[in-house]
């Protein structure tokens, strides 16, 4: 079973953000009883909150949904705990209301959200919105509403694809790539850096001696930022999983989740060359592909720190060592006398040790060793910013 969820703007009436802030206070309440009393489940708070609730006038399916958010955040905070993180008491500061139980689609047109005493608050839902909910075996599980959208969860369930073989994904701040033996594609996204780079200057310019419109202006322009680098990822995702799909392929990520205490304060580094790093969102494309690869039915295949060593630095043909190529990011095997891409060769050696983990869960250790080295991968460059799925993209 996959979730995923679609989302839309509304207007609210006044009784709707009545309740989103009743909400809000009755998941704060539920909180403060599970830290009181130690509990993280959702029946143990159920039990000891319900009670408490009965002072809210609201639907009483809503009391339930509080208790599960609740139980949601206080989990949350119990691993994180146990992993060691210092952290807050948590609460809900925004206003919100969740609710599975009670409300209606009524021919994928209209979302009727319950209000108590058999009234209900009708939203249109956009044409997007009909076409995703109306898809075949999709079916609704919540609904979610802020002060300006409304979040519904839908799930179907999905077959995973037999797979035949593993491509790696190589991350880096300038471009992505992807592949095995046989083929690469390089996607540059070299756009998404210089978005960046030009909001920090736009944002460096401002000369306005006020806390309160600084805050807002960098809130404006860090969430336009945000917005166009995700709409690459975006394509860039898409078109992986597309590929993957049609080659039935499982992606294999390396770990690289440490890779920001490289680029802290005090690392010999200029405070530019941080800000470039820290700002690169090579988190963002990983969970991107995931739940897309999930919907899918394509596998993913997360290799663990031991195995990530040496990705980037050993012969995809022969193992050894490589050493500095002539040319810049190039890799020369002095066994092999060739030279490779460093990009590619990270991708490559990604993919050999996340087939090696495959085969060895399906009682085929022998097989994982053998590798094609009878000719070269053919390796395509796509800028990620041009991609389109109208028409495939030009290499």
């Amino acid at each position: 079973m996959v979730i995923k969820s679609v989302n839309q703007q509304y207007i609210p009436t006044s009784q709707i953000l009545s309740m989103l802030d009743t909400f809000r206070h009755m998941v704060n309440d539920c909180i403060r009883i599970g830290l009181e009393n130690n509990a993280s489940t959702m029946k143990k708070l159920s039990l000891l909150s319900y009670g408490h609730l009965d002072k809210y006038d609201i639907y009483a399916n809503y009391k339930l949904c509080a208790n599960a958010r609740a139980a949601g955040i206080l989990s949350a905070r119990r691993k994180s705990l146990k992993r060691g993180f210092k952290i807050k008491s948590p609460y809900a500061t925004k206003p919100t209301l969740t609710g599975y139980l009670g409300f209606k689609i009524v021919d994928n047109k209209i979302i009727r959200i319950p209000l108590g005493k058999r009234k209900y608050f009708d939203i249109m839902l956009n044409g997007y919105v009909q076409k995703i909910l109306s898809l075949p075996s999709v079916s609704i599980r919540s609904f979610t509403l802020t002060v300006k959208k409304v979040s519904i969860s839908y799930s179907k369930e999905v077959k995973q694809i037999e797979i035949t073989a593993t491509s790696g994904i190589d991350r880096n701040l300038r471009n992505v790539t992807f592949g095995n033996c046989n083929r690469v594609m390089q996607y540059d996204v070299t756009r998404a850096v210089e978005i960046a780079e030009t909001t920090k200057n736009v944002i460096r310019s401002f000369r306005r001696n006020d806390a309160r419109i600084r805050r807002k202006l960098y809130a404006k322009y860090g969430k336009r930022r945000k917005n166009r680098i995700d709409q690459i990822l975006h394509r860039l995702s898409k078109h992986i999983i597309q590929q993957a799909k049609e080659n039935k392929e499982a992606i294999v990520f390396e770990d690289i989740k440490h890779i920001r205490r490289l680029y802290q304060k005090g690392n010999g580094q200029g405070k530019a060359h941080r800000g470039m790093m820290n700002s690169w969102s090579f988190y963002e494309i990983k969970r991107q592909i995931e739940y897309k690869a999930a919907w899918d039915g394509v596998p993913v295949i997360q290799l663990s720190v031991k195995d990530t060593r040496g990705t980037s630095s050993l012969c995809p043909r022969c193992g050894e060592r490589l050493q500095v190529g002539q040319l810049k990011r190039t890799l020369w095997c002095a066994t092999c006398k060739r030279e490779f891409d460093r990009d590619v060769v990270a991708a490559m050696n990604i993919s050999y040790k996340g087939l090696a983990r495959f085969a060895s869960s399906k009682g085929l250790a022998g097989e994982a060793v053998k590798r094609n080295l009878e000719r070269d991968p053919v390796i395509l460059r796509v800028d990620a910013s041009k991609l389109s799925f109208r028409h495939q993209p030009k290499a």
